[in-house]
């Protein structure tokens, strides 16, 4: 049944019009609050719900807006621009794509489509991620977790809970980000929805610098409900961040493991950002155990994928994972160059995790060229952004090392 957007404002007017509070139209059926929540647009009504109000008003359901015939011209020119949008997402042609779902979401908006409304914005905010454009995509996806569409169905809001989690990780909203995700892990209604749920949750969790100790409850979990999904890219990407935490607790053999079996089933042919992201940390953790040979090279194959799919905070979050590799290498002052030159590019204009780390790897490689006041800047640069995205522990470490760093 189709539901019109001005559902919640034409019961609220012709409630009024007949003097009627709130209790009294909901009756012994429905409280004062339902009432209040379906007129404000709060809330979707049930087929149930919708024809028991158009009863006591004495109306047709169609005269509330709901259950009118969708003008088929019109839906098929909204479908027509979903599917142009979704074909230049795939194309990486960023502009025509986010012209066409905004395009569909006025022609919606038009015909009283709410549905198709939902579809356009979930759209652009894949868009807005794609094209790392984070901020804006922030207050998109903040409305569609409170809009209508999205509360009518368990399975679109754990979806969308899970999309405004990691869009939230992506500017630093690490606290949010996790209040997301715990809500989508209680509500999701099937496997998928809940792996991704607790990755998320996982995620921003480690990017504050919460113990990986602390998660093994999740990554136990992780590996259970991986038995329950065929071979691909949401399994790949279990055995990525419990490959993770096995490292992070020092369990290197379980740790390459799981990152080769995250290797094998996150393949370049279907998603060439995931492949190379995944190349990507395993030489991050090829490095923090001291295994340099070949990771140059590791390196420089994510970076001619990356380059492939256009994606600049990947492309910003790889060149830090360059200068590490070069610092680690014993050459410290491209290393300090690549660093500097990354931290003043767009991407890394907001504070958020992989901001705080260059900074505290500058700190580092400045503190090796003996540059004391580099250093103490670095590391004082890295801890405000630490705190700013509610990463207490790491905050205090940076601090302490831009104390510890001598005078010169």
């Amino acid at each position: 049944m189709k539901l019109s957007g001005s559902f919640g404002t034409r019961v609220r007017e012709l409630r009024q019009e007949r003097g009627w509070s709130q209790a009294r139209l909901g009756g012994e059926e429905y409280t004062a609050s339902y009432i209040s929540y379906i007129e404000s647009g709060r809330r979707a009504p049930s087929p149930d719900a919708a024809m028991y109000l158009a009863d006591q008003l004495g109306v047709d359901p169609v005269t509330l807006g709901f259950g009118e015939a969708a003008d088929v011209g019109a839906e098929l020119d909204i479908v027509s621009y979903l599917v142009l949008a979704d074909r230049a997402l795939h194309t990486r042609e960023w502009g025509t794509a986010l012209d066409a779902t905004k395009r569909a979401e006025e022609m919606a908006l038009a015909t009283d489509r709410l549905d198709r409304v939902w579809e356009a914005q979930y759209l652009r905010c894949r868009v807005l991620v794609e094209k790392s454009d984070f901020t804006e995509a922030v207050e998109l996806v903040l409305q569609l977790c409170d809009g209508v569409v999205t509360n009518q169905s368990v399975t679109v809001r754990a979806e969308v809970l899970n999309l405004a989690a990691r869009i939230l990780r992506s500017v630093g909203r690490l606290g949010e980000a996790v209040e997301k995700a715990v809500e989508a892990r209680r509500i999701a209604p099937d496997v998928p929805r809940r792996v991704e749920a607790i990755l998320q949750w996982c995620a921003a969790r480690a990017e504050r610098g919460d113990a990986p100790s602390s998660m093994m409850a999740e990554i136990d979990e992780l590996q259970e409900l991986a038995q329950y999904l065929p071979d691909g890219h949401l399994k790949g990407r279990i055995y990525w961040y419990v490959g993770n935490v096995q490292h992070y607790v020092g369990d290197t053999e379980a740790g390459e493991r799981s990152h080769a079996e995250a290797a094998v089933m996150i393949r370049g042919a279907a998603d060439l950002v995931l492949w190379s992201r995944v190349q990507q940390v395993i030489a991050h953790f090829r490095m923090s155990r001291g295994d340099l040979e070949g990771v140059w090279d590791q390196l420089e194959i994510a970076e001619n994928a990356m380059r492939l799919t256009g994606r600049a905070s990947d492309l910003a979050e790889l060149a830090v994972e360059q200068a590490r590799c070069l610092f680690l290498l014993g050459d410290p002052e491209p290393a300090r160059q690549r660093l500097q030159e990354t931290l003043t590019s767009e991407v890394f204009s907001i504070a958020f995790p992989s901001r705080a780390e260059a900074y505290d790897l500058l700190g580092q490689v400045c503190l090796s060229l003996e540059d004391h006041a580099g250093a103490r800047r670095a590391f004082r640069h890295a801890a405000m952004d630490y705190e700013t995205i509610g990463a207490g522990p790491r905050a205090l470490e940076a601090w302490r090392n831009a104390a510890e760093v001598p005078e010169q």
